[in-house]
């Protein structure tokens, strides 16, 4: 379940919480960009960790997609 972690007083960004890792939302001329970023050291960092898409709940479903697989035992 994505937690809102905090929203900026931008509007066009939103940070969301996915299993220990931030997902910064960003409104961007195209639709809009995720980053991901871990909130801990023992976590790995993604190799590709920039999403775009023209929607907003699709990024954040990729993003999730590629935190999944990467957390994978």
């Amino acid at each position: 379940m994505l937690k809102l972690y905090s929203t900026e007083a931008v509007r066009n960004r939103i940070t969301l919480t996915y299993r220990g890792y931030d997902l910064e939302l960003t409104r961007v001329h195209s639709g809009w960009q995720v980053r991901v970023y871990p909130r801990r050291a023992d976590l790995p960092i993604l190799s590709r960790s920039d999403f775009l898409a023209r929607d907003e709940d699709k990024a954040t479903v990729q993003a999730k997609k590629r935190v999944d697989w990467v957390l994978l035992p």
